[in-house]
């Protein structure tokens, strides 16, 4: 910032300077002004380089930050994009899901139904074996009985 410091040491001498009285000009040494101006012609090229580096390291910068944003953006869609296709693969799973668990109901409500009713054919078949039994059963003891009676008959007349 060497132009800088020459510029205010300028503006110091021109304001040092003496006044014309009555007039509002100055009285100033030419080679002074000469040399303020040559000093401030050297050191013009290093400020203008150095200007001009902080303009490409800030227009680097710029690139650079504008380039980030954009990665960030495209990060951010290709996040939202896997999130919604998470959404989306996660809400089919739970509507497979549901239709399992809902065939599964049906199924086990069939399964039951059928159970019921193969266990009522086999009831009503038992029940029909035992009426049988009973039946088998009622004329045999009738038979005995009579058989008994006969004999009893046989014993009182022998």
């Amino acid at each position: 910032m060497k132009l800088m410091t020459l510029l205010d040491e300028f503006e110091q001498y021109i304001e040092n300077s003496r006044r014309i009285p009555m007039t509002n000009k100055l009285i100033v040494d030419g080679d002074q002004l000469l040399d303020y101006i040559d000093q401030i012609r050297e050191a013009l090229p290093d400020e203008v380089a150095e200007a001009q580096r902080i303009a490409r390291d800030r227009e680097r910068m710029l690139i650079e930050a504008k380039r980030e944003a954009e990665q960030m953006v495209e990060d951010t869609r290709l996040q939202m994009s896997k999130m919604v296709d998470n959404h989306e693969v996660s809400r089919h799973a739970q509507d497979v899901a549901e239709k399992v668990v809902s065939d599964a109901q049906q199924v086990a409500k069939e399964i039951r139904q059928g159970a019921n009713e193969y266990a009522d054919e086999v009831l009503k078949s038992v029940e029909s074996v035992l009426d049988q039994v009973l039946e088998t059963i009622e004329k045999t003891a009738s038979s005995v009985h009579r058989d008994r009676e006969e004999l009893k008959r046989t014993m009182v007349n022998s």
